[in-house]
């Protein structure tokens, strides 16, 4: 049966209250003002059932206890109820007074197994749209990006039928070894660093092609499409940029050399004009390629075929090719991906690309370093896409007090000025009626 703790409690008792042990400057205190858990109890209503059954630990009680897992970065829910039982601070947050007993681990395991994912998902959702609210998000330019974590199963039993984790999958680390896990891709803004997407998969999954799904899914909490996404040379293929071009956004990916699939003597593929209303290719001596068909192969590439006598009486066939004539395979996105490489070579391509290790790498990191993403806390690619999202809000919520208090200070040396401001007038004043009193 669902229930809700009552915040104030008066009761006979010579226990001082947690409020006064809680600096006003306590990272959880800030956290606390800013966080906005007032839909829980409704959000989650119908997991429970209303008018009977045991009473419940108040769910809003159990979400705090898991963003402070996030918070605090610590893996196991068992070491997280052992702190929170000599960590006054971490009471005060979930509301226990110092005489009371918590819950127990596994009633948050179970908790957590009846509600899934969707409150958590509208946790995070509602930590940008705060962030929104305080003009946090410039939503020009985003950065997109994956990071490997490993699982929490040991490597021989990945793939086995009675694999504890049986969604984890090997993925290359960045210790060049291949290791379980997953792979969570995260979309960021530039200006502040929000999180305004991210999702899991395992690790053995190409994140390049969820680009399009992670775009659609960031843009929808903006309010207006980004101009610019940057990524690495995982994202910048040619079905990539043609739906980044379709959607008017400018894709910042180092895209491949285009050197042909022959040898490195030959022609790159960049070196032959494209002509769209003709559909040919147009080579370095000036002869057409013509379409000849599709490759019955994964990537089904366009064929285009020079003829054997052009290619015969060629100056440069030496230099392009051994067959009898040149052949080019290209995907439907070729043009896309030429323009890709065009835009490359600039200068303002590369200093937009230079921005994104820092903030996006630099997001993973401090998931990683401070707040337990670098490995998953519990078994399932259900359970790893709720840390993930818990990890990403408390980023979020973390983006929020650091604008808030830096807020705060300015309006405080505002105010300081102010007074100083008018101090020097009442000196003034002072100043002028002695000085009228001496002229009389």
């Amino acid at each position: 049966m669902q229930t809700k703790r009552e915040q104030t409690q008066y009761r006979m008792t010579l226990l001082p209250s947690l409020e006064s042990f809680i600096p006003d400057d306590h990272r959880l205190r800030k956290l606390n003002k800013v966080l906005d858990l007032d839909f829980i109890h409704e959000s989650v209503r119908d997991y429970y059932c209303q008018d009977n059954g045991r009473p419940s630990i108040d769910p809003e009680v159990v979400i705090r206890l898991f963003l402070l897992q996030a918070i605090e970065g610590i893996t196991h829910v068992r070491e997280l109820m052992r702190e929170a039982h000599v960590n006054l601070a971490y009471r005060w947050f979930i509301g226990y007074e110092m005489d009371e007993d918590l819950p127990d681990h596994s009633t948050l395991s179970r908790a957590l197994d009846r509600l899934g994912d969707s409150v958590f998902n509208e946790l995070f959702e509602r930590s940008i749209s705060q962030c929104k609210r305080s003009n946090l998000i410039e939503g020009r330019v985003l950065h997109v990006d994956a990071t490997t974590i490993r699982a929490d199963i040991d490597r021989s039993r990945v793939g086995k039928a009675d694999s504890s984790d049986k969604d984890a999958r090997f993925g290359r680390f960045p210790d060049g070894t291949l290791q379980p896990g997953y792979k969570q891709q995260t979309v960021v803004d530039d200006g502040s660093r929000v999180v305004l997407e991210v999702s899991v998969d395992p690790a053995n999954v190409n994140e390049g092609k969820g680009l399009s799904a992670a775009l659609e899914k960031a843009s929808s909490r903006l309010d207006s499409p980004p101009e610019v996404v940057c990524a690495d040379s995982a994202y910048a293929s040619g079905r990539n940029a043609a739906a980044c071009d379709d959607e008017g956004i400018r894709l910042v990916s180092p895209p491949a050399t285009g050197k042909n699939q022959y040898s490195d003597e030959q022609f790159a593929i960049d070196k032959f004009e494209y002509d769209e209303k003709r559909d040919v290719f147009i080579c370095p001596s000036g002869k057409m390629l013509s379409r000849a068909g599709r490759e019955n192969d994964k990537r089904r590439r366009w064929k285009y075929r020079a003829s054997a006598r052009d290619c015969r009486d060629c100056s440069l066939k030496s230099e392009c090719t051994r067959a009898s004539s040149r052949v080019l395979r290209v995907t439907s996105y070729h043009s896309a991906t030429v323009n890709l490489r065009k835009d490359s070579q600039s200068a303002e391509f590369k200093a937009l690309y230079r921005r994104r290790a820092p903030v996006i790498e630099g997001i993973f990191a401090e998931g990683k370093q401070w707040h337990g993403l670098a490995r998953a806390w519990r078994r399932g690619l259900s359970k790893m896409r709720i840390q993930s999202l818990l990890i990403s809000t408390v980023l979020n919520y973390k983006r929020l007090m650091s604008a808030l208090s830096s807020l705060s200070s300015l309006l405080s040396a505002f105010i300081g000025v102010l007074k100083r401001f008018r101090a020097l007038l009442g000196l003034i004043k002072i100043i002028e009626r002695q000085t009228s009193s001496a002229c009389l």
